[in-house]
């Protein structure tokens, strides 16, 4: 497929602009805030999505009221994971709710995504998981249900035939109880997903990490959506361009700031950070539906508008090269989002 030089020009400052937007994310942070009972697997699943141990498990005893941070560093990108255990916890000798709701309120001052984490095997929303979400809801306002998701654990436990029915039935009645705090408008909007961190799959035999990952990119604040992919985008599966440019009228050169040597082609760009995972966690691979949702949301993100089919096979053809040049998670990134937008 051939270009013009005004595809050209376009395909160039798109390529500019998202490369720019990215080194403006260095140095950038994001923090999740786990809502959710005792042993729900709260820390469990951001270990699958992060694909290391960023929380540890079991490190607290149901009765712990502590708000619990967790500082962790991945390909350069700092983040922070809170834990409220005890929080949704149904135990006589918690202490009051609400000096732990003023401890919310002095202690954390930044959430970019929070998790409300529940089992999908039980049948309702339990007396204390209400009393999370009304503690939350005053500590922080209606606000913090705008960036969150419902997250679903134990979805293996649910027997096939019923698992469509129990996802849908337990995502309405917590959006329900968040209702009474933040409103039809937002509570209906918030995205549930259902997970299992001891198998691949859900029972209905479809992948679930990348959809908490879709779900988790696509929620999260504006300022944090970029660097938590950059932290992640070592584990992504880089999509291939469904078309291909043949033709190319000049060269196109991105002068860029780095540390790393462009001259060193065969460096590999994104550190590798160490984790062990069984396999099926090791790469996260998006479907058609997932591309289009990141894909949505990142032309937020850069302010820019859908591009045609030229000009999107050349991003796709264009945006390897330009990201071996820049090197590190921003290169790896600026290559996966060449292999997103040529779709």
């Amino acid at each position: 497929m051939t270009y013009s030089k005004s595809d050209e020009k376009k395909t160039r400052d798109f390529l500019e602009r998202l490369t720019n937007r990215l080194q403006d994310q260095v140095g950038d942070e994001f923090t999740f805030l786990l809502v959710g009972r005792t042993g729900v697997g709260k820390s469990s699943t951001i270990n699958s999505l992060m694909g290391k141990e960023v929380a540890p498990v079991g490190d607290y005893e149901p009765t712990t009221m502590e708000i619990e941070f967790y500082d962790n560093e991945i390909n350069g990108v700092n983040f922070t994971v809170i834990d409220t255990p005890g929080l949704c916890d149904d135990f006589e000798e918690k202490g009051n709710d609400y000096d732990y709701l003023e401890k919310m309120r002095s202690e954390i001052d930044q959430v970019d995504c929070t998790w409300f984490v529940s089992r999908l095997d039980e049948t309702r929303v339990t007396r204390d998981e209400k009393e999370g979400i009304k503690l939350i809801s005053e500590a922080f306002g209606e606000e913090i249900w705008e960036k969150a998701i419902i997250v679903f654990t134990f979805a293996g436990n649910v027997a096939p035939e019923k698992y469509r029915t129990a996802l849908k039935e337990r995502t309405r009645l917590i959006r329900q109880e968040i209702t009474k705090y933040a409103g039809t408008a937002i509570a209906e909007n918030i995205p549930s997903v259902a997970v299992d961190n001891t198998q691949p799959t859900t029972p209905d035999k479809k992948k679930w990490l990348n959809k908490l990952y879709t779900q988790v990119y696509v929620s999260m604040s504006t300022q944090s959506s970029l660097p938590f992919l950059m932290s992640t985008v070592h584990r992504i599966k880089r999509p291939e361009p469904s078309t291909e440019i043949i033709y190319v009228p000049s060269p196109v050169y991105y002068p860029v700031t780095s540390s790393r040597n462009p001259s060193s082609p065969n460096s590999d760009p994104v550190p590798n950070p160490g984790y062990s995972q069984t396999q099926w966690k090791d790469e996260i691979e998006f479907t058609e539906e997932d591309r289009t949702a990141i894909d949505r949301k990142t032309r937020t993100l850069i302010e820019t508008t859908a591009m045609g089919a030229t000009v999107g096979a050349a991003v796709g053809s264009l945006a390897g090269p330009v990201g071996t040049a820049v090197g590190g998670a921003i290169g790896a990134a600026i290559g996966f989002f060449g292999g997103l937008f040529s779709r």
